[in-house]
């Protein structure tokens, strides 16, 4: 028994022995690899914007028809045939100026008849007076009748009758003459001309339009959402489609009404002097609303949103950190925003849209 028990140890230990040489033959176990570092991400002056003060003007965009303020069609008067044509097409023409005439041989005519009408009248209204004069002393003396006296008084008071209607009839006659003769109403510029000399029009046939252009309206449709922050005297810059230079003008007239599409009509007073400008022409701008000075700002592009909430990237020990912002007014013109909270002035912000997160270790460019 206590041989095998010494055999069994023996096999024992000669495994054991076994097993150490094996391990020790085999290749030591590769060391975890350390974790890479990531590459700071280099930026770009173009990349960067510094918070800093800047005169904003909180600005609501417009667009609209320019449209003359004062502009008429004209028509014709009375009925015939067209004498003359005195004014075309772009003339500059001045108040009281003659744009046409009528042939006015039918219209003398007719004023010469009233006008004999009523002399008539009036000698026979001047007869009865006489006569009635007569009947009155006859009748202080009994030597007629009071119903003779009234017969002839009531011939008076027709004759009177008759002779303000040949007065009324002479009126019409002659104000028929003066209606022919066509004339501007107004300064302006003839837009169109829709007759011809010799041609036969009718009453309210159209003659001419005429368009004054010292002064246009600018008419514009702003969202009902805004209509609270605009205010008479406001002022409106814009630009003309194949005019270089822009515009400006001040909000004359506000809509009492909500039209089409939520929008409020806007009447915007825009001088034209010179009449550069056209009614028609269609405009593009920006209606100041009001105006801040030297106030912390950034370009608009610096601004991220999430969920409704504005942020800006901030610049800080060479990483980006995620800031959130208050934003104050917004200037369409240059467009830059008002920091109102958030980041305080000199912060240097990322003020592109690059793909970046906060937390990106980032390499600014040499000053």
């Amino acid at each position: 028994m206590r041989r095998r028990s010494l055999i069994l140890l023996a096999v024992i230990a000669t495994v054991a022995i076994a097993a150490s040489l094996a391990l020790s033959k085999r290749p030591p176990a590769a060391a975890p690899a350390a974790t890479a570092t990531p590459a700071a991400v280099e930026l770009a002056s173009v990349d960067l914007a510094q918070v800093s003060p800047a005169d904003i003007d909180s600005t609501l965009a417009l667009t609209g028809t320019l449209n003359a303020l004062q502009q008429t069609t004209l028509t014709a008067q009375v009925e015939g045939r067209i004498a003359s044509v005195g004014a075309r097409p772009g003339d500059a023409v001045s108040k009281g100026d003659v744009l046409a005439r009528f042939d006015t041989a039918d219209l003398e005519r007719q004023a010469t008849v009233a006008r004999a009408q009523l002399e008539k009248s009036r000698e026979q209204r001047e007869y009865n007076r006489r006569q009635m004069q007569r009947n009155a002393d006859l009748l202080k003396q009994n030597f007629i009748s009071k119903n003779a006296f009234d017969s002839i008084q009531s011939q008076l008071q027709t004759a009177e009758a008759d002779e303000r209607a040949s007065a009324a009839q002479l009126g019409v006659a002659q104000q028929a003459l003066d209606k022919a003769i066509v004339r501007a109403p107004f300064s302006g510029t003839v837009g169109q001309r829709a007759v011809e000399p010799g041609q036969h029009v009718g009453i309210n046939s159209q003659l001419f339009t005429l368009v004054d252009l010292t002064e246009l309206e600018l008419v514009a449709a702003v969202p009902a959402a805004r209509i609270a922050e605009v205010r008479l005297g406001q002022q409106a810059r814009f630009k003309v489609e194949g005019y270089p230079q822009p515009f400006t003008g001040t909000v004359s007239r506000i809509n009492p009404t909500v039209g089409d599409n939520n929008t409020v009509a806007l009447y915007i007073r825009v001088p034209n002097p010179d009449g550069v400008l056209r009614s028609g022409l269609f405009a593009q701008g920006l209606l100041v609303i009001a105006q801040q000075r030297q106030v912390p700002s950034l370009p608009r592009s610096a601004l991220r949103s999430d969920g409704g909430d504005s942020f800006v990237l901030a610049v800080e020990s060479n990483k980006l950190v995620r800031r959130p912002v208050k934003v104050g007014a917004i200037d369409l013109r240059t467009n830059r925003v008002e920091i109102a909270a958030g980041v305080a002035p000199g912060t240097r912000v990322l003020a592109s849209q690059a793909p970046l997160t906060a937390g990106t270790a980032v390499k600014l460019p040499a000053r």
